[in-house]
C-alpha cells in the first residue's frame, strides 16, 4: 500500500511539474496574456507560436544551421558552441531582415522565423564569421523548401525558413554539442 501511495505521489507531482514547465516555456518571453495562453509546450506540435526565456552569461555562438528529411517531419537544426540560447519560434506572413525591416522572399508559399537570443553568428571581438554553413540554402524537401540567415545584430540571430505549407511543428532544445531543433510536420 504505501509503494502504490508514494508511487501515485511521485507521478502526480512529475506530472504537475512537468505542466508547470510547459507553461513557464511558454509564456517566459515577455510575450502578452493572449498569446501566451495560445502558446503551447515545446514538445508539442502545434501551428502557434513557441517561446522559452534563457540568459547565458555568455551569448552561444551559432556555427551552423541544417535540414534533415525524416518519415513525417522535416527537421532544421540550429547548431550552437555555448549554452542554450532562449528561442521563439512562429509563423509569419513577411520575414524581413534584421535589423533594416528589408524584406525577404524564400521558396515555399508559408515562413517560419526562428530567433535565438541571446545568440550571435559572428565572433564578438573580432566580427568573423562563425557560421559555417552557407547563410542560405534551397534545401526542396516536403516541408523546407529554403532557409535563410535574416539577421545578426545585437546578440539576436534569427533565421527565416520557406515552407510549402502551415503544418504543426514542435521545439526541442538538444546539448552535447548544443542545438536548437524545430521539426516540421509533413
Amino acid at each position: 500500500m504505501r509503494v502504490r501511495v508514494l508511487s501515485s505521489l511521485l507521478v502526480s507531482t512529475a506530472l504537475a511539474a512537468s505542466s508547470l514547465v510547459g507553461v513557464t516555456a511558454a509564456g517566459a518571453a515577455g510575450a502578452d496574456a493572449a498569446t501566451a495562453a495560445s502558446a503551447v509546450p515545446a514538445h508539442q506540435w502545434s501551428k502557434k507560436l513557441r517561446s522559452v526565456t534563457r540568459s547565458p552569461a555568455t551569448a552561444p555562438e551559432v556555427t551552423g544551421i541544417r535540414v534533415g528529411r525524416h518519415a513525417n517531419f522535416d527537421r532544421i537544426v540550429v547548431d550552437l558552441h555555448g549554452a542554450a540560447p532562449g528561442y521563439t519560434v512562429r509563423y509569419v506572413r513577411t520575414l524581413r531582415r534584421d535589423p533594416s525591416g528589408k524584406v525577404i522572399d524564400l521558396l515555399g508559399p508559408r515562413s517560419l522565423r526562428i530567433v535565438l537570443s541571446p545568440a550571435n553568428g559572428h565572433d564578438v571581438n573580432t566580427g568573423a564569421r562563425t557560421l559555417t554553413t552557407p547563410k542560405r540554402t534551397k534545401w526542396r524537401f516536403d516541408e523546407v523548401r529554403e532557409t535563410a540567415v535574416i539577421g545578426d545584430f545585437e546578440a539576436v540571430f534569427s533565421v527565416g525558413v520557406g515552407l510549402t505549407a502551415k503544418t504543426p511543428f514542435r521545439v526541442r532544445t538538444l546539448h552535447n554539442p548544443t542545438r536548437i531543433v524545430v521539426d516540421v510536420h509533413h
